[in-house]
């Protein structure tokens, strides 16, 4: 019977990282912290982000994340609160206005609650999947 070797891995005798999981992500998401430390204040104000990370000094304000949070939130929102807004017109066909009024009233509070947890994870996602550029690092 053949001698086998063990496998040689390269790094740490740790074996391979490990990607966190989406649940994992989300959850970090919802904490507004710094991608890169894990530590560090992600917003100067309720959806500005930082220009540098205070604790690992990050430059996580060169990342321009755009309108994809914005995006996102149109979609969830747009397939969550209309289904929801046909049902109760079918089952208590109420006038508009209360349509207007809590379809508008819970959109405002989703997107108020939900945006920077959105903005967050796009720049985690960032951070992770896109190499740095020359001559910086993570």
């Amino acid at each position: 019977m053949p001698k086998t070797t063990p496998k040689q891995t390269k790094g740490n005798d740790k074996g391979p990282e490990k990607t966190p999981g989406l649940l994992s992500d989300l959850n970090f998401s919802l904490k507004g912290r710094c991608p890169v430390c894990r530590k560090g204040k992600l917003f100067s104000s309720f959806l500005t982000i930082t220009k540098k990370c205070p604790a690992c000094g990050a430059p996580l304000g060169d990342h321009d994340i755009g309108d994809g949070a914005a995006v996102f939130l149109i979609f969830l929102l747009g397939f969550s609160l209309m289904p929801l807004a046909w049902i109760i017109d079918v089952k208590f066909a109420p006038p508009i206005w209360v349509h207007l009024l809590y379809v508008g009233g819970l959109g405002a509070i989703a997107v108020f609650f939900l945006m920077p947890a959105v903005k967050s994870y796009i720049l985690l996602l960032e951070y992770r999947h896109r190499p740095p550029k020359d001559g910086q690092k993570k």
